[in-house]
C-alpha cells in the first residue's frame, strides 16, 4: 500500500493566494553533536499526513496582537514580529515547549498560548532566533503557503509533549540520522524538510548555525513542478536547468494525486522527486516547494 499523498485538499478546496506561515528548527546542542526537534504529522492531518516535519503553521490574526508581540522578549522589526510570534506559539501548541529561559514544558490545552504567557510572566527568548528563509509554495500546489523558516537555540533539552491532534510524535533527532531514517523509507520526510536537514548537517554547531543565519539576508524563492515521464512530479529550483522554460502554472489536485500514485510505486522517501539532490555547504541559502500545517 502506498502513502497518501501529502496535499489533500479538503472538499476540492484551492487556495491561490499563499498564507503566511511559519516553520521552526528548534536545536539543541549535545557534546558532541547537536539535534533539532522533529515532529510527525498525524496520520489524519490533511496536510502532510504521517510525515516527520519541523513544527509550525499559519501566522493567526492573534499573532499580531499587543499581548502576543509582548511575550517577545525583545522587539524583532514590525515586518517580522508576528512570523516570530505565530513560530513560538506554535511550537508551543504542537509540542507544548515553551521557548523562554528557562525552558519551559507546559501543554495547553485550550488555552491561549499568549495569555498564558502573560499571566505567568513568561516572554520568548528572540536573541538565540534567526529567520534564515522565505519559500513560497509553487502554483501548482492547491493549498499554498508563504513560510517564514526560523531557526531557535534551545539551551537545555526537554522532552516534547505532541498534542495529539496534528502531532503524534515528537522527538529530538540529529540531521543525519533524521536523512538516513528519510533514505532507508522510515520516515517520510518531505522535500523542503529533507533540504533543510542536508544544510544543517553541514554545520558544525548550534552556535555556527546561529552566527550565520542571524545575519544572512532573506531572499523570498518560490520553486515550479513538472510532471515527470513516469508521472511524478519533479521540484525544479530557480537555479536548475529549465526553470524558466517553465510556466507557473494553475493549482491541479487532480495532476497532483496522479503524481503522489505514481510516486507510491517508487522507491523513494516523498511524494515529490528532487530535480537535483546536493549537499549544500555551510551558510548557502536554500529554498524548496514549502509547507506548513494550518
Amino acid at each position: 500500500m502506498g502513502r497518501p499523498p501529502l496535499v489533500q485538499p479538503r472538499n476540492g478546496a484551492v487556495s491561490n493566494t499563499p498564507r503566511p506561515s511559519s516553520t521552526v528548527c528548534v536545536l539543541h546542542q549535545g557534546e558532541s553533536d547537536f539535534e533539532v526537534l522533529m515532529v510527525r504529522r498525524s496520520p489524519t492531518a490533511r496536510f502532510m499526513a504521517g510525515a516527520w516535519v519541523f513544527p509550525g503553521g499559519v501566522v493567526d490574526p492573534e499573532d499580531h496582537e499587543p499581548v502576543a508581540l509582548a511575550s517577545l522578549d525583545e522587539e524583532p522589526t514590525a515586518e517580522i514580529a508576528p512570523w516570530l510570534a505565530a513560530a513560538f506559539r506554535e511550537v508551543v501548541e504542537e509540542t507544548g515547549v515553551w521557548l523562554t529561559e528557562p525552558a519551559v514544558v507546559e501543554p495547553l490545552g485550550e488555552r491561549s498560548v499568549f495569555d498564558v504567557a502573560a499571566v505567568h510572566g513568561r516572554r520568548f527568548v528572540t536573541g538565540n532566533a534567526a529567520y534564515f528563509a522565505n519559500w513560497i509554495t509553487p502554483a501548482m500546489v492547491p493549498v499554498r503557503f508563504d513560510a517564514r523558516f526560523f531557526l531557535v537555540a534551545l539551551a537545555d533539552k526537554v522532552t516534547a509533549v505532541p498534542d495529539e491532534r496534528e502531532i503524534d510524535a515528537a522527538e529530538f533527532v540529529s540531521p543525519v540520522a533524521a536523512l538516513c531514517r528519510a533514505e532507508s523509507g522510515e520516515w517520510l520526510v518531505p522535500f523542503p524538510t529533507q533540504r533543510t536537514l542536508q544544510q544543517l548537517a553541514g554545520f558544525s554547531s548550534v552556535a555556527a548555525a546561529l552566527e550565520e543565519w542571524q545575519h544572512r539576508e532573506v531572499v523570498s524563492v518560490q520553486s515550479r513542478m513538472r510532471i515527470a515521464d513516469d508521472g511524478s512530479l519533479e521540484v525544479v529550483m530557480p537555479d536548475d536547468p529549465g526553470f524558466a522554460d517553465l510556466d507557473d502554472v494553475a493549482p491541479d489536485p487532480e495532476a497532483l494525486a496522479g503524481a503522489a500514485q505514481a510516486a507510491a510505486k517508487q522507491p523513494r522517501t516523498t511524494s515529490f522527486r528532487q530535480a537535483k539532490t546536493r549537499k549544500l555547504p555551510e551558510g548557502q541559502p536554500i529554498a524548496e516547494v514549502s509547507g506548513a500545517e494550518d
